[in-house]
Protein backbone atom coordinates (compact mmCIF):
# COMPACT_ATOMS: atom_id res chain seq x y z
CA UNK A 1 0.00 0.00 0.00
CA UNK A 2 1.45 3.43 -0.93
CA UNK A 3 2.36 5.86 1.99
CA UNK A 4 0.05 8.40 3.04
CA UNK A 5 -3.16 5.99 2.39
CA UNK A 6 -5.06 4.88 4.95
CA UNK A 7 -4.51 2.11 6.98
CA UNK A 8 -7.29 -0.55 7.54
CA UNK A 9 -7.77 -2.80 10.19
CA UNK A 10 -9.08 -5.84 7.73
CA UNK A 11 -8.57 -9.14 9.42
CA UNK A 12 -6.00 -11.31 7.27
CA UNK A 13 -8.97 -14.03 7.49
CA UNK A 14 -11.53 -11.61 6.16
CA UNK A 15 -9.42 -10.71 3.69
CA UNK A 16 -8.02 -13.77 2.23
CA UNK A 17 -12.06 -14.68 1.66
CA UNK A 18 -11.80 -12.07 -1.42
CA UNK A 19 -14.05 -13.54 -4.88
CA UNK A 20 -12.06 -14.24 -7.51
CA UNK A 21 -15.12 -12.93 -9.13
CA UNK A 22 -13.06 -9.26 -10.16
CA UNK A 23 -16.58 -7.20 -10.27
CA UNK A 24 -17.13 -8.10 -6.92
CA UNK A 25 -15.52 -8.04 -2.98
CA UNK A 26 -16.82 -11.38 -2.14
CA UNK A 27 -19.35 -13.89 -3.06
CA UNK A 28 -21.73 -15.65 -0.87
CA UNK A 29 -24.50 -17.75 -0.79
CA UNK A 30 -26.98 -19.22 1.04
CA UNK A 31 -27.88 -22.37 -0.29
CA UNK A 32 -26.33 -23.98 -3.08
CA UNK A 33 -28.42 -25.79 -6.43
CA UNK A 34 -30.72 -24.47 -9.47
CA UNK A 35 -32.26 -25.74 -11.95
CA UNK A 36 -31.97 -24.59 -15.72
CA UNK A 37 -33.90 -22.07 -17.48
CA UNK A 38 -34.55 -23.17 -21.02
CA UNK A 39 -33.08 -21.33 -23.64
CA UNK A 40 -35.67 -19.63 -25.96
CA UNK A 41 -36.68 -20.66 -29.37
CA UNK A 42 -33.70 -20.49 -31.52
CA UNK A 43 -31.07 -19.27 -28.75
CA UNK A 44 -28.71 -20.79 -26.78
CA UNK A 45 -28.73 -20.64 -22.61
CA UNK A 46 -25.85 -20.25 -20.87
CA UNK A 47 -27.18 -22.47 -17.83
CA UNK A 48 -26.46 -25.50 -20.27
CA UNK A 49 -22.97 -24.98 -19.57
CA UNK A 50 -23.57 -23.50 -16.00
CA UNK A 51 -19.92 -23.54 -13.88
CA UNK A 52 -22.17 -24.06 -10.61
CA UNK A 53 -23.61 -26.98 -11.63
CA UNK A 54 -20.76 -28.50 -12.45
CA UNK A 55 -18.99 -27.26 -9.31
CA UNK A 56 -21.60 -28.13 -7.33
CA UNK A 57 -21.68 -32.02 -8.43
CA UNK A 58 -17.27 -32.02 -8.41
CA UNK A 59 -16.75 -30.39 -5.02
CA UNK A 60 -19.91 -30.32 -3.07
CA UNK A 61 -21.62 -33.36 -4.11
CA UNK A 62 -24.99 -31.78 -4.09
CA UNK A 63 -27.69 -32.35 -7.13
CA UNK A 64 -29.14 -30.15 -9.69
CA UNK A 65 -32.23 -29.60 -10.86
CA UNK A 66 -36.12 -29.54 -10.39
CA UNK A 67 -36.95 -31.35 -7.98
CA UNK A 68 -33.43 -31.63 -6.28
CA UNK A 69 -33.35 -30.09 -3.02
CA UNK A 70 -31.39 -26.98 -2.23
CA UNK A 71 -28.91 -27.44 0.06
CA UNK A 72 -28.52 -24.70 3.12
CA UNK A 73 -24.70 -23.50 3.48
CA UNK A 74 -24.45 -23.79 7.22
CA UNK A 75 -22.72 -20.37 8.88
CA UNK A 76 -24.06 -17.74 6.19
CA UNK A 77 -25.52 -15.34 8.37
CA UNK A 78 -23.00 -15.12 10.75
CA UNK A 79 -20.42 -14.56 8.43
CA UNK A 80 -22.47 -11.90 6.79
CA UNK A 81 -22.66 -10.40 9.92
CA UNK A 82 -19.02 -10.37 10.49
CA UNK A 83 -18.23 -8.64 7.27
CA UNK A 84 -21.12 -5.99 7.95
CA UNK A 85 -19.73 -5.15 11.00
CA UNK A 86 -16.28 -4.84 9.82
CA UNK A 87 -17.73 -2.87 7.06
CA UNK A 88 -19.37 -0.14 9.53
CA UNK A 89 -15.58 0.12 11.36
CA UNK A 90 -14.16 0.65 8.25
CA UNK A 91 -16.08 2.68 6.46
CA UNK A 92 -15.99 -0.01 3.39
CA UNK A 93 -19.02 -1.01 1.99
CA UNK A 94 -18.03 -4.36 0.96
CA UNK A 95 -19.23 -5.28 -2.37
CA UNK A 96 -21.31 -8.87 -2.06
CA UNK A 97 -22.66 -11.25 -5.01
CA UNK A 98 -25.10 -13.14 -4.23
CA UNK A 99 -25.51 -15.63 -5.53
CA UNK A 100 -22.62 -17.82 -7.28
CA UNK A 101 -24.05 -21.51 -6.84
CA UNK A 102 -27.99 -20.17 -7.15
CA UNK A 103 -30.40 -18.02 -7.64
CA UNK A 104 -31.93 -15.83 -5.16
CA UNK A 105 -35.35 -15.97 -7.17
CA UNK A 106 -35.65 -19.70 -7.50
CA UNK A 107 -39.02 -21.02 -7.01
CA UNK A 108 -37.90 -24.26 -5.57
CA UNK A 109 -35.82 -22.99 -2.37
CA UNK A 110 -37.83 -23.74 0.80
CA UNK A 111 -39.67 -20.21 1.81
CA UNK A 112 -38.32 -20.18 4.95
CA UNK A 113 -34.98 -20.20 3.74
CA UNK A 114 -35.63 -17.82 1.04
CA UNK A 115 -36.85 -15.21 3.79
CA UNK A 116 -33.98 -15.84 5.77
CA UNK A 117 -31.92 -14.74 2.93
CA UNK A 118 -33.62 -11.80 2.94
CA UNK A 119 -33.85 -10.99 6.14
CA UNK A 120 -29.61 -11.22 6.16
CA UNK A 121 -29.60 -8.60 3.48
CA UNK A 122 -31.87 -6.46 5.29
CA UNK A 123 -30.37 -6.24 8.40
CA UNK A 124 -26.68 -5.83 6.91
CA UNK A 125 -27.01 -2.22 5.46
CA UNK A 126 -23.23 -1.53 5.50
CA UNK A 127 -22.77 -4.33 2.97
CA UNK A 128 -23.37 -3.43 -1.01
CA UNK A 129 -25.37 -6.22 -2.39
CA UNK A 130 -25.33 -7.65 -5.74
CA UNK A 131 -28.15 -10.01 -6.62
CA UNK A 132 -27.99 -11.76 -9.59
CA UNK A 133 -31.10 -13.71 -11.50
CA UNK A 134 -32.22 -15.35 -14.49
CA UNK A 135 -35.77 -15.00 -13.40
CA UNK A 136 -36.72 -11.63 -13.12
CA UNK A 137 -40.61 -12.82 -14.05
CA UNK A 138 -40.41 -13.65 -10.44
CA UNK A 139 -40.14 -10.70 -9.04
CA UNK A 140 -43.85 -10.47 -8.02
CA UNK A 141 -44.34 -13.33 -6.27
CA UNK A 142 -41.01 -14.18 -4.78
CA UNK A 143 -39.24 -10.41 -4.05
CA UNK A 144 -40.47 -8.73 -0.34
CA UNK A 145 -43.55 -6.32 -1.09
CA UNK A 146 -40.88 -3.75 0.41
CA UNK A 147 -38.53 -4.01 -2.01
CA UNK A 148 -41.03 -3.93 -4.93
CA UNK A 149 -42.15 -0.37 -3.53
CA UNK A 150 -39.02 0.44 -2.44
CA UNK A 151 -35.71 -0.90 -3.40
CA UNK A 152 -33.34 -0.84 0.04
CA UNK A 153 -30.13 1.37 -1.45
CA UNK A 154 -27.85 -1.41 -0.54
CA UNK A 155 -29.17 -3.54 -3.07
CA UNK A 156 -27.85 -3.42 -7.03
CA UNK A 157 -30.48 -5.34 -8.43
CA UNK A 158 -29.00 -7.91 -11.87
CA UNK A 159 -30.41 -10.15 -14.60
CA UNK A 160 -28.81 -12.58 -17.06
CA UNK A 161 -28.78 -11.76 -20.71
CA UNK A 162 -26.59 -13.95 -22.36
CA UNK A 163 -28.73 -14.22 -25.87
CA UNK A 164 -30.60 -11.35 -27.39
CA UNK A 165 -33.17 -13.20 -27.57
CA UNK A 166 -33.17 -13.27 -23.73
CA UNK A 167 -33.38 -9.59 -23.49
CA UNK A 168 -36.90 -9.83 -22.30
CA UNK A 169 -35.15 -10.69 -18.57
CA UNK A 170 -33.56 -7.07 -18.58
CA UNK A 171 -37.41 -5.48 -19.47
CA UNK A 172 -38.98 -7.42 -16.48
CA UNK A 173 -36.22 -6.32 -14.47
CA UNK A 174 -36.03 -2.59 -15.78
CA UNK A 175 -39.56 -2.37 -15.04
CA UNK A 176 -39.35 -2.95 -10.96
CA UNK A 177 -35.75 -1.22 -10.26
CA UNK A 178 -34.70 0.27 -13.64
CA UNK A 179 -35.40 3.69 -12.11
CA UNK A 180 -33.35 3.28 -8.99
CA UNK A 181 -29.72 4.29 -10.91
CA UNK A 182 -28.82 0.44 -9.38
CA UNK A 183 -30.10 -2.49 -12.10
CA UNK A 184 -27.42 -3.84 -13.60
CA UNK A 185 -26.93 -6.96 -16.72
CA UNK A 186 -24.89 -9.74 -16.46
CA UNK A 187 -23.97 -10.44 -20.39
CA UNK A 188 -22.30 -14.22 -19.39
CA UNK A 189 -21.57 -16.04 -20.97
CA UNK A 190 -22.68 -14.50 -23.84
CA UNK A 191 -23.66 -16.57 -26.79
CA UNK A 192 -25.11 -13.83 -29.37
CA UNK A 193 -24.52 -10.51 -30.28
CA UNK A 194 -26.44 -7.74 -28.16
CA UNK A 195 -26.00 -4.74 -30.72
CA UNK A 196 -28.64 -2.20 -30.73
CA UNK A 197 -30.42 -2.98 -27.76
CA UNK A 198 -30.25 -0.03 -25.34
CA UNK A 199 -30.12 -1.42 -22.09
CA UNK A 200 -31.95 2.03 -20.99
CA UNK A 201 -31.71 2.08 -17.86
CA UNK A 202 -29.07 -0.35 -17.21
CA UNK A 203 -26.16 1.08 -14.61
CA UNK A 204 -23.47 -1.68 -15.47
CA UNK A 205 -23.26 -4.09 -17.94
CA UNK A 206 -21.04 -7.03 -16.95
CA UNK A 207 -19.07 -9.05 -20.36
CA UNK A 208 -17.85 -12.19 -20.39
CA UNK A 209 -17.01 -15.51 -22.30
CA UNK A 210 -17.63 -19.09 -21.46
CA UNK A 211 -15.51 -21.16 -19.28
CA UNK A 212 -16.76 -24.13 -18.68
CA UNK A 213 -17.12 -25.52 -21.98
CA UNK A 214 -14.45 -27.25 -24.78
CA UNK A 215 -17.32 -26.38 -27.86
CA UNK A 216 -15.68 -24.12 -30.04
CA UNK A 217 -19.77 -22.82 -30.66
CA UNK A 218 -19.24 -21.38 -27.11
CA UNK A 219 -16.29 -18.67 -28.53
CA UNK A 220 -16.77 -15.17 -27.53
CA UNK A 221 -16.79 -13.57 -30.66
CA UNK A 222 -14.23 -10.35 -30.96
CA UNK A 223 -17.21 -8.74 -32.77
CA UNK A 224 -19.62 -8.44 -30.35
CA UNK A 225 -17.04 -7.32 -27.90
CA UNK A 226 -15.99 -4.85 -29.98
CA UNK A 227 -19.78 -3.88 -30.27
CA UNK A 228 -20.41 -3.46 -26.51
CA UNK A 229 -17.48 -1.38 -26.14
CA UNK A 230 -18.86 1.02 -29.05
CA UNK A 231 -22.44 1.19 -27.60
CA UNK A 232 -21.50 0.69 -23.85
CA UNK A 233 -17.71 1.63 -23.11
CA UNK A 234 -18.63 3.96 -20.07
CA UNK A 235 -20.28 1.10 -18.01
CA UNK A 236 -18.98 -1.91 -19.39
CA UNK A 237 -16.74 -4.48 -17.00
CA UNK A 238 -15.22 -6.73 -19.59
CA UNK A 239 -14.48 -9.74 -17.11
CA UNK A 240 -12.86 -12.61 -19.41
CA UNK A 241 -12.45 -13.70 -22.83
CA UNK A 242 -13.29 -17.71 -21.51
CA UNK A 243 -11.16 -20.82 -22.52
CA UNK A 244 -11.46 -19.58 -26.37
CA UNK A 245 -9.63 -16.83 -27.88
CA UNK A 246 -8.39 -16.47 -31.22
CA UNK A 247 -9.76 -20.14 -32.57
CA UNK A 248 -7.68 -21.54 -29.44
CA UNK A 249 -9.25 -23.41 -26.72
CA UNK A 250 -7.26 -22.45 -23.60
CA UNK A 251 -6.99 -21.50 -19.79
CA UNK A 252 -9.34 -18.52 -18.91
CA UNK A 253 -6.08 -17.44 -17.23
CA UNK A 254 -4.18 -17.34 -20.75
CA UNK A 255 -6.88 -16.22 -22.73
CA UNK A 256 -6.55 -13.03 -19.87
CA UNK A 257 -9.27 -9.88 -19.64
CA UNK A 258 -7.67 -7.34 -21.77
CA UNK A 259 -9.03 -5.88 -25.01
CA UNK A 260 -6.47 -4.65 -27.35
CA UNK A 261 -4.11 -4.25 -24.07
CA UNK A 262 -6.69 -2.45 -22.45
CA UNK A 263 -8.95 -3.26 -19.71
CA UNK A 264 -13.01 -2.22 -19.22
CA UNK A 265 -13.04 -2.52 -15.36
CA UNK A 266 -15.96 -0.01 -14.40
CA UNK A 267 -18.64 -0.62 -12.18
CA UNK A 268 -20.77 1.97 -10.32
CA UNK A 269 -20.32 0.42 -7.10
CA UNK A 270 -17.55 0.48 -5.19
CA UNK A 271 -14.73 -2.32 -4.82
CA UNK A 272 -12.07 -2.63 -2.05
CA UNK A 273 -9.37 -5.47 -4.23
CA UNK A 274 -6.19 -3.61 -3.75
CA UNK A 275 -7.45 -2.92 0.09
CA UNK A 276 -8.20 -6.69 0.91
CA UNK A 277 -4.95 -7.59 -1.18
CA UNK A 278 -2.52 -6.06 1.02
CA UNK A 279 -4.55 -6.80 4.05
CA UNK A 280 -4.50 -10.84 2.89
CA UNK A 281 -0.57 -10.27 3.28
CA UNK A 282 -0.42 -8.70 7.35
CA UNK A 283 0.07 -10.36 10.12
CA UNK A 284 -2.99 -12.73 11.24
CA UNK A 285 -5.17 -10.76 13.26
CA UNK A 286 -8.17 -11.24 15.53
CA UNK A 287 -11.66 -11.73 13.47
CA UNK A 288 -13.50 -8.66 14.41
Amino acid sequence: MSAGQPVYNIPRSIAACMTGIEWSDYSANHWVGCSEIPAATEAKSGCSICYAKAFAARRLKVGWGAKQPRRPVSGFRGRMERLNRLAQKTGLPFAVFSMSLGDWLDAEVDQTLRLDFIEVVESTPNLTWLLLTHRPHLISKLAPASWRATLPSNIWPGVTVDHRLHTRRWDELASWWGDTGRAWVSAEPLASSLSGISFAGAAAIILGGASNTNDPDWALDPAWVQEMIEEHASRLFFKQWGVWREGQHMSKKLAGREIDGAKFDRTPWPRHREILREAAKQPAATVA
